[in-house]
């Protein structure tokens, strides 16, 4: 059995939308699980992203995250790991079954719409004829979809029409929202990441699947072509900017749906994409985040 590492990193103050975009992050760096245990009032074990939260009644001052990575991968990241987390306190993992297990007991079969299901690979899972299942393992850089960030762009992915349509998915992470547009039927799929080591993984992460093309740039910039549909779960700010520019790489009629917006961010998010010419078609908001389709309409 390959050798694990644990690598654990102390916080006395770091928010939790910091907190999950430095997880998925670490997660195309090839960490293969992650248990954080957070100063919260929560009696309750939650997800963000795929990851094992340990949030029970913890009255402690400092959050702990600890990450679970093969040794060879540590290796071969290492300069980017120490740029995000360092310093941190290492050592090697005893039993790596252990954790695996856990990670598997609360990573379930998860439906976040009508149609998408989102199925772990070690789950056994009958589908409804109309039902477009996505499979998952822990081993990879993919999020459960339980995080409403995510989990809400494929609720609103559903209600779109997807046949034969060209789909451009900015700062893709795992792949999850490429894999349910091919499932929906996208004729082809760009992704888009300005990150290497992220288009890497999601190559990888989607090798099986056909009609996806790969660039490793900033947002759509350079990219001359028009798309009937963009997806970009990203941040406030990377959003903000893409407003700007995206009517240059999006067909007339063409639509959008922009998630990871906080809730003090989200009128100034919606603000723009309306200034730019686009009318908000669905806003949906969970647990402080919004996720929102637009349509271009000049």
């Amino acid at each position: 059995m390959e050798k694990y590492l644990e690598l654990k990193k102390e916080y006395t103050d770091i928010k939790e939308e910091a907190l999950e975009l430095l997880i998925d992050r670490l997660y195309e760096l090839g960490v293969e699980g992650v248990e954080v245990k957070a100063p919260l009032n929560k009696e309750e074990i939650d997800t963000i992203d795929g990851d094992f939260l340990d949030l029970k009644l913890l009255q402690q001052d400092k959050t702990t995250v600890i990450l679970y990575i093969k040794e060879e991968e540590y290796i071969k990241n290492l300069e980017n790991i120490r740029r995000l987390i360092a310093p941190f306190d290492m050592a090697e993992v005893e039993d790596e079954e252990k954790w695996l297990l856990a990670y598997q007991k609360y990573f379930k079969v998860f439906k976040p719409g009508k149609l998408f299901v989102i199925v772990p690979e070690w789950e056994k899972y009958t589908p409804e004829p109309e039902e477009l299942i996505i499979k998952i393992n822990p081993g990879a850089a993919f999020g459960t979809g339980t995080h409403p960030t995510t989990k809400n762009v494929l609720v609103l992915m559903e209600e779109i029409d997807f046949l034969d349509k060209e789909i451009a998915d900015i700062g893709t992470g795992s792949g999850i929202l490429t894999i349910g547009s091919i499932l929906l039927g996208a004729k082809e799929v760009t992704v888009v990441d300005n990150d290497a080591k992220a288009v890497e993984v999601a190559r990888e992460n989607m090798k099986e699947y056909l009609n996806i093309s790969y660039q490793v740039n900033d947002l759509l910039k350079d990219i001359n072509k028009k798309f009937d549909i963009v997806l970009a779960n990203i941040v406030a700010d990377v959003l903000l900017d893409l407003a700007k520019s995206i009517k240059a790489n999006l067909k007339e009629k063409g639509k959008i749906i922009v998630s990871g917006i906080i809730a003090d961010r989200w009128l100034e998010v919606d603000r723009a994409y309306k200034d730019q010419g686009f009318s908000l078609v669905k806003m949906i908001e969970e647990e402080g985040w919004h996720t929102a389709l637009y349509e271009r309409n000049k």
